[in-house]
């Protein structure tokens, strides 16, 4: 299990089910009633996409569940989902009675685990759905950094980050969790200490649509407890500036506000108008 730690989910299920099948434990691609499987009570997933969900429903449907769930018996006769709860959920809405399972032998804590890896190998979980399992997997299961680092595959400041946006605001931490923010504009916004700031700020980004660096311009710039409007259309227009100039190779120059001016473009040969021109197209 050591070994297999880190090298993805298949190789920890393959791992398990070889050792727990050696001691007449495990059984691979078993048909158990949809109805004795439970779902993880520590799945970090929180928001499943009920669209994609009956996609899938609809593909089991047509050509049955192919992929095994990944379970773990529990004492009462019943099975706890170790990975697979979207397959599970789509497999009662398609009909099915039974499914395949491959049934595992590990504990709570390696099942949270695995959980995480699956979510985090797939990308399923949100920055917020994210730093509540790795918060999880420190406080809870005492995992140490360097654990945490095999379980995830990412760097310690990545992991350290990702957790710390769980000190925003509970409004914050919802509009990142609904993908109105990102995790980039949630560590920008842990600049700003007072709560009222960081619900300002946020307003603005959302507002005019300011990417992560504008948020983090703001950040750095900003010295008093209400950011002025000057302030806002400077980063704002600066920003800007250097996004045309990297789209177009020369150097422009922008006159008034967000709401209105005019932008000017030197060129001095004939390429560089028609790079202009082409850059339009």
């Amino acid at each position: 299990m050591k070994k297999a730690l880190g090298k993805g989910l298949d190789s920890l299920i393959r791992s398990n089910a070889k050792e727990a099948s050696s001691a007449n434990k495990t059984t691979e691609n078993n048909l158990v009633f949809i109805s004795d499987i439970l779902p993880n009570k520590n799945q970090p997933r929180k928001d499943f996409d009920n669209e994609l969900i009956n996609d899938l429903a609809e593909s089991i449907k047509d050509n049955g569940l192919i992929q095994p769930i990944a379970v773990r018996a529990l004492s009462n006769n019943k099975y706890e989902i170790v990975a697979g709860e979207r397959r599970w959920r789509a497999s009662q809405i398609a009909g099915l009675t039974k499914v395949p399972v491959v049934i595992t032998d590990v504990t709570e804590r390696k099942s949270f685990e695995l959980s995480v890896i699956e979510n985090i190998q797939r990308k399923d979980l949100n920055p917020i759905e994210e730093a509540l399992a790795l918060k999880e997997l420190s406080s809870t299961y005492s995992l140490s950094n360097d654990e945490i680092l095999k379980i995830t595959g990412k760097k310690r400041s990545s992991n350290a980050n990702t957790i710390r946006l769980l000190e925003l605001p509970t409004r914050i931490q919802e509009l990142i969790a609904e993908n109105k923010l990102s995790r980039g504009h949630g560590i920008a916004l842990l600049s700003f200490t007072a709560n009222h700031k960081i619900m300002e700020v946020a307003e603005l980004v959302i507002k005019k649509g300011l990417s992560v660096r504008q948020t983090e311009n703001l950040a750095k710039s900003s010295k008093t407890n209400k950011i002025s409007k000057k302030q806002e259309n400077d980063i704002y227009i600066k920003d800007l500036t250097k996004r045309i100039e990297n789209k177009i190779g020369l150097k422009i120059k922008i006159n008034g506000s967000p709401e209105s001016g005019k932008v000017e473009i030197k060129y001095r040969t004939l390429d560089e108008l028609n790079k202009i021109i082409n850059s339009l197209k």
